[in-house]
């Protein structure tokens, strides 16, 4: 089971890391507008290093997670465990949404997978972190037994 201290240096190094994903979006040498003649590009959609398409949703989405992770880790590892698995879910949710549009779309399945990679890789870190060793049994349960 990771310590406190475990639980809180990673809400911190997952704040920094969707820090870093927001600023990359605004380098310009990183990135390439979507052409406006591209199905469904709305403006100021951006091509992170030539592979994500970011809109301004996604920076608003990954800005947050990073302000409440930084909060998280500042206040307790409880809160950094809690904010671990919400966002840990909420990406697991977005990849396997993708990755079920993708094969809806017939989006050829290496793409797909290369696509939606991060976010499979990055919730589930963070679902591990927040549930290994944590058992599913009220305090009040364990305690009789």
């Amino acid at each position: 089971m990771p310590t406190d201290r475990t639980i809180r240096v990673s809400a911190f190094l997952f704040a920094v890391l969707f820090a870093v994903v927001v600023a990359l979006g605004y380098l310009p040498g990183l990135n390439a507008p979507v052409h406006q003649h591209h199905a469904g590009a709305e403006p100021g959609e951006h091509l992170l290093l030539g592979l994500y398409t970011i809109s301004l949703l996604d920076d608003v989405t990954h800005g947050l997670t990073a302000l409440v992770l930084l909060g998280a880790a500042l206040h307790s590892a409880r809160v950094s465990r809690f904010f671990l698995a919400f966002f840990g879910s909420y990406y697991a949710m977005d990849a396997a949404i993708y990755l079920i549009t993708g094969v809806l779309h017939r989006d050829p399945l290496g793409a797909n997978i290369k696509l939606n990679l991060p976010h499979v890789i990055i919730s589930t870190i963070m679902l591990t972190l927040a549930y290994r060793g944590r058992a599913n049994v009220p305090k009040t349960a364990a305690a009789a037994a």
